[in-house]
């Protein structure tokens, strides 16, 4: 992984410091999310505000390990806690509040977003790995490898965040929210193009991909997988940033008309929208039926207008 030039080396988290840059933007990045929220105003009680920020950078970290009976890194990595009390001083406490002010300026949220996307990233081949390495010996009888582990325990760790903050109805009333898109996409690409040796889906993968590493001067299909997740990871939120195409940027946008339409088929209101009866729909245009419009002529003639306009409005009608 060595030869690899520095953009994939970054892409693939082997930078010098990284791990520690990782865990640092990403509890920065939780920080800055209570702080531009519920705590604009610093009248939260910092504890409070302390633990609502670590929950939204590190919800995922907490939470998603417990599911394999595993530690939460949360206790058995000392950088993550470390960095999440730093990240919440710089974004509540410094002189003249200039930790915050800075970390809503342009660069450093372009910065912090590449860190913590970074960060989850590794965090879902980390955990993609970890439900493979738990089920692969006792997969269905219908496919080589056990399928949906490995994909909804990482699509799980970037949600935890949401039904965190938003609670279970708060987080999916909108429909699939972007980290269920993201999670669902990237962890299945990963999963059976690294991990599906044998089976159809895996291979075929790998077919159309055909000669893509070495086209990209990557040799090791795993590392390929690795920095394809990362960029995509890296590109769209960025996308979403508010200074670009903004957060309902979605590259999954374009299957929006055909879930509607299988919504109006099966009869199925979307989120939004009011179902509408068969017989309240005309196929021709709307138009006033006569015998309304000879009503409006009725009381035009009584407010006391011209005999002779009035007479040919009747022979008209």
């Amino acid at each position: 992984m060595s030869n690899l030039n520095p953009f994939y080396l970054f892409l693939a988290g082997n930078i010098p410091l990284s791990a520690e840059l990782q865990c640092f933007w990403m509890a920065f990045q939780g920080s800055m999310a209570v702080r531009n929220g519920k705590n604009h105003n610093l009248k939260m009680n910092w504890f409070h505000a302390f633990c609502l920020s670590v929950m939204s950078g590190y919800a995922g970290a907490t939470f998603t390990a417990l599911w394999m009976g595993r530690p939460t890194s949360m206790l058995s990595n000392d950088l993550n806690m470390a960095f999440c009390i730093i990240a919440f001083a710089i974004a509540n406490y410094l002189p003249y509040d200039i930790g915050y002010r800075i970390g809503n300026t342009m660069p450093v949220v372009i910065v912090t977003t590449v860190f913590a996307q970074l960060f989850r990233a590794m965090g879902l081949v980390k955990f993609s790995q970890i439900a493979f390495e738990a089920f692969k010996d006792s997969p269905s009888p219908y496919y080589p490898i056990p399928i949906f582990g490995p994909i909804l325990l990482p699509t799980l760790l970037g949600n935890f965040g949401g039904f965190f903050a938003k609670g279970f109805d708060g987080h999916l009333e909108k429909g699939m929210p972007w980290p269920f898109q993201n999670g669902l996409f990237c962890a299945t690409f990963y999963h059976f193009f690294v991990h599906d040796e044998d089976g159809f889906i895996g291979v075929g993968l790998r077919k159309i991909l055909g000669g893509l590493p070495k086209i990209f001067g990557v040799e090791d299909e795993h590392t390929f997988a690795v920095i394809c997740i990362s960029l995509f990871m890296q590109v769209v939120p960025l996308l979403q940033l508010k200074y670009f195409w903004g957060p309902s940027f979605s590259p999954f946008n374009f299957m929006a008309p055909l879930t509607s339409s299988i919504g109006r088929t099966v009869h199925i209101p979307l989120a939004g929208t009011k179902s509408v009866s068969a017989s309240g729909v005309s196929n021709g245009p709307i138009t006033t039926t006569p015998k309304r419009r000879k009503r409006r002529v009725k009381k035009k003639n009584n407010t006391g207008a011209s005999t002779g306009i009035s007479g040919e409005k009747d022979k008209e009608l």
